[in-house]
């Protein structure tokens, strides 16, 4: 029973994590607010915009400072339901923390790898169809500025764009970094 519950809650507070988490970053990248993707998660995720009262937005609206709040209190809160779900010791606060944010950053590298993933799956669908749609306009403006630093310093190959190669080769040792730490 306790496995089963504990399965249950992973599910729904990494699908309210994830929510929020893509809530952040489309405000963050400037994604179109009238793209039907945005307008959706915008609507999914409404209680941003109840604690975006008290939490305003900086950076000339670009960040999001409820919707990040949020996102870290959930993984908080998904982290100690875990633990205490499966009856094992959370330890000290300071472990807790460190712990939370150390997973928080690992759970952040394989999103922008997904992404990334993403990104380069929607290219070629978009060199070989020629057709849009509001999924991949989201996915591209999300990965752009992920990937606008390495176009910087990639040499330009035309038709062959060798940035997401090393992006995801960033995030690997990134996330072998954050592997080892833990």
């Amino acid at each position: 029973m306790g496995s089963t519950s504990a399965l249950f809650f992973d599910i729904i507070i990494n699908v309210a994590i994830l929510l929020l988490f893509f809530r952040f970053l489309m405000q963050l990248a400037g994604v179109n607010s009238y793209n039907p993707v945005v307008l959706s998660t915008t609507k999914a995720t409404k209680i941003v915009d109840v604690f975006g009262r008290i939490l305003p937005t900086v950076a000339g609206g670009r960040v999001n400072l409820a919707a990040l709040v949020l996102t870290v209190l959930l993984y908080f809160l998904k982290v100690f339901g875990f633990k205490y779900l499966n009856a094992q010791p959370t330890g000290g606060a300071g472990y807790f923390i460190l712990t939370t944010v150390l997973s928080m950053l690992h759970s952040l590298v394989s999103i922008l790898k997904y992404l990334l993933f993403a990104y380069i799956i929607c290219s070629w669908i978009l060199m070989f169809s020629q057709t849009r749609s509001p999924y991949i306009d989201v996915i591209q403006e999300l990965a752009e500025p992920m990937l606008a630093p390495f176009r910087k310093i990639m040499p330009n190959m035309g038709m062959i764009d060798l940035s997401p190669i090393l992006a995801f080769f960033t995030l690997y040792i990134a996330q072998m970094m954050l592997s080892s730490i833990v």
